[in-house]
């Protein structure tokens, strides 16, 4: 199944995927313009490898303005090749790539991305289940770095797991240096996103709608209604 999968919850990444072989990739890590990005990226991807399958795009978490240039580009492509399109939760592909490796560790894995506001978005996995896909133990949730020790505590006390994401690059001196330093596992990537994706979809599974997950409200309020006419 050739999967076309675009995260722009943290990086702009777009991939084109035939099963677990790269047809090609684009990715930009320190991308603050997602939408002037992920167009250009597109066209490349797919000039590449053709039309796909299925569309996968990253739902998050992640900051309003980044994750809706993505899940938006990730619609349009999937109406425009008249094909599925899904999401996947971002912090999955961080997991898989950490927990995949021929050095996984045998701990749990820990990933915080950059929240802003001085703030990480937090996942806990456990491991890989029988498909291979990560097995989520919490979160994700937005937290302060401060308040990330209590929180694994309490949902999973007595472990010690590996340090993935960036925001553990963003607040070290709180939640410790990450444990592997790659931009690959700092950000997530479209390429580990369609590889989720397509374990899940060989397994039969039924994957998530585009929902974005903000996990925040938005700053804007609706303006309240007048009690009385213009005069």
């Amino acid at each position: 199944m050739l999967i076309l999968a675009i995260d722009t919850s943290a990086a702009a990444s777009v991939a084109l995927v035939d099963g677990e072989t790269v047809v090609a990739q684009r990715t930009e890590f320190s991308a603050r313009r997602h939408v002037e990005y992920v167009g250009p990226a597109l066209t490349q991807v797919l000039g590449e490898g053709g039309r796909p399958d299925a569309v996968v795009v990253g739902v998050g978490p992640g900051p309003f303005t980044g994750l809706r240039a993505g899940i938006a580009a990730g619609i349009g492509a999937a109406v425009g090749a008249d094909v599925p399109v899904h999401g996947v939760v971002s912090h999955d592909a961080l997991a898989l790539r950490t927990l995949a490796g021929a050095d996984a560790p045998s701990s749990p894995v820990l990933v915080a991305t950059d929240a802003r506001r001085r703030e990480v978005y937090a996942s806990l996995y456990a491991n890989l289940d029988s498909d291979g896909l990560p097995i989520v133990q919490a979160g994700p949730a937005v937290l302060a770095p401060a308040a990330v020790e209590d929180w694994l505590r309490e949902t999973a006390p007595g472990s010690s797991p590996r340090r993935v994401g960036r925001g553990f690059v963003l607040h070290p001196e709180v939640l410790g240096a990450p444990d592997d330093e790659e931009p690959e596992a700092l950000d997530p990537t479209a390429v580990w996103l369609a590889w989720v994706a397509h374990r899940a979809l060989t397994a039969g599974r039924t994957l998530p709608g585009t929902e974005p997950l903000y996990l925040r409200e938005p700053d804007a309020a609706p303006t309240p209604r007048r009690s009385t006419p213009l005069t």
